[in-house]
């Protein structure tokens, strides 16, 4: 009876042992720092596609798969892209990183070498790795023109505009000009300024008091190495219509002699000058068109019969540097004696 349960006992036994889970193969893996600054894991023959310009490339062997190893990486021009690897014994070491200098975009090899020995002198067997780095920037293309100042003002207003930048970068390097011309390699030829990104904002400031249109472009930074340049965005930046002063060089009336000067002196074009009675209410009436010249001045001659008080409204349509609008001013008319 003891002896048919002992029996019973070690057939279990066998029967445990059978169903147990097999002990852990033993693994060698690869992985870099993606975009999101995780790592992602790297498949040997399936190139990874990302943007990040600070990678770091990573690798675990365990020890039933080598008695040492040690990894290198290269750019597709076989120049070494981090440190050289150091020997690692898996008996005590099982993981290894290396940070990767950013070249350009371009193809990256992680090569993992694998060694019978503790000594890596007996070579088993290389996993290669790959991985693309394709960083870029990129300027958002204003909707339209922007003012150099608010109206009636003399402080420049600091553009923002719209960026968005690379995983990875140390810094960007923002480049405009006023009337700028691409050159071939996707930067601008003659005289060139710098703007820079708003580390709060994240986007671009630029400080112009001049109207006129001017090209922006940008890249990214790492080490010593750049990106592409961005495509470039031309930003039309213009003065708002406003005047500097407004006096009567004659004013004996009934005729009258207008004289104003605009607040930007580029503007060019005609002002429309209208009148209406009263300090409120009435309608308007046109008093002429006063063509303005190089110095942004304006004369209208023009009559009125009546004395009191007017306000006059001073129209213009825009130019290439100055925006659409009006400016009302109140006046009062009186008859001048001469002599």
């Amino acid at each position: 009876m003891k002896s048919g349960k002992r029996l019973a006992a070690m057939a279990a036994a066998v029967v445990c042992a059978a169903s147990a889970p097999a002990a852990a193969q033993a693994a060698v893996t690869g992985s870099v720092t993606g975009d999101g600054g995780a790592p992602v894991a790297l498949t040997p023959g399936q190139p990874l596609a990302i943007r990040n310009m600070d990678v770091q490339a990573l690798v675990h062997v365990d020890a039933g798969d080598a008695g040492s190893f040690k990894m290198a990486v290269v750019d597709q021009n076989g120049t070494g892209a981090a440190t050289a690897g150091m020997c690692w014994p898996t008996s005590a070491i099982n993981d290894d990183k290396k940070y990767v200098d950013y070249h350009g975009n371009m193809a990256y090899t992680l090569t993992l070498s694998l060694f019978t020995d503790k000594n890596c002198t007996t070579l088993k067997r290389t996993v290669s790795y790959q991985w693309n780095v394709g960083a870029s920037v990129g300027l958002a293309q204003p909707a339209g023109p922007l003012l150099t100042r608010a109206a009636n003002s003399f402080s420049t207003i600091t553009q923002a505009l719209g960026f968005a930048g690379n995983p990875g970068a140390s810094s960007y390097e923002i480049k405009y000009a006023l009337g700028g011309v691409p050159a071939p390699d996707g930067s601008i030829s003659g005289p060139v300024k710098d703007a820079y990104v708003d580390s709060t904002t994240g986007r671009v400031q630029m400080l112009e008091h001049i109207p006129g249109t001017y090209l922006m472009v940008a890249r990214a930074r790492s080490g010593s190495y750049y990106t592409p340049w961005s495509p470039p965005i031309a930003i039309k930046l213009i003065a708002p219509f406003d005047l500097t002063s407004t006096s009567f060089p004659d004013s004996r009336g009934p005729s009258y002699q207008l004289r104003g000067i605009v607040g930007e002196t580029s503007a060019g074009g005609r002002v429309t000058v209208a009148a209406a009675k009263g300090s409120k209410g009435g309608r308007y009436r046109t008093l002429g068109r006063a063509k303005v010249n190089g110095k942004g001045v304006f004369k209208l001659r023009f009559r009125l019969k009546e004395l009191g008080v007017y306000r006059l409204r001073y129209s213009f349509k825009g130019s290439a540097t100055v925006a659409r609008g009006t400016v009302t001013q109140k006046v009062r008319i009186r008859r001048t004696r001469v002599g």
